[in-house]
């Protein structure tokens, strides 16, 4: 399958799974999906199911959308019913009895683009986005009552596209 037919996947999880009793929500991808591979909106007009637009891109890529689809009918198949919706017993209950995933196994996280470091203990603190006024919440925790200090104010290291952890060269002392 080249290209992802999310109604027909429904389709055939309905019929297999929930006896054929959900009627269609919309089904759509989602491009800004990266730690969730899918997710189920309630509403009591019309319900949507999102899928992850990069779970096409992985190499089981069937398998990982068929996976998140069905959770996802879980969900709805539960408000359907007028129950608890969340990941209660029974909505682990039916995942186990279909054979679909709790947890996305290929989450897409956001590179880290600034790293900091504490003047005071120098643990190292990575951020998406940039500091303006902060300081080590361990050492003010420690020192200041938990109130800001600036003797732990945070010193940017490095910034940039892609900050990973081993690039950052640790302090040498002596």
């Amino acid at each position: 399958m080249s290209e992802f037919d999310l109604e027909k996947i429904f389709s055939e999880w309905n019929h297999e799974a929930f006896e054929g009793e959900l009627s269609l929500p919309e089904i759509r991808w989602n491009s800004r999906l990266r730690t969730s591979a899918g997710r189920f909106i309630p509403d009591p007009s019309g319900c949507v199911i999102e899928v992850a637009s990069y779970l096409r891109d992985e190499l089981e890529a069937e398998k990982l959308i068929r996976d998140t689809l069905g959770h996802e009918m879980i969900h709805y198949w539960l408000f359907v019913k007028n129950l608890p919706y969340g990941h209660t017993p029974q909505f682990h209950e039916k995942m186990e009895s279909i054979g679909v995933s709790r947890y996305n196994p290929v989450p897409k996280h956001r590179p880290f683009k600034h790293c900091y470091e504490c003047r005071g203990c120098g643990q190292r603190i990575f951020v998406r986005k940039r500091l303006r006024l902060a300081a080590c919440a361990a050492c003010c925790n420690e020192h200041a009552d938990g109130r800001y200090d600036s003797r732990f104010k945070l010193k940017l290291l490095a910034s940039g596209e892609a900050v990973l952890r081993d690039q950052i060269p640790l302090k040498r002392s002596g």
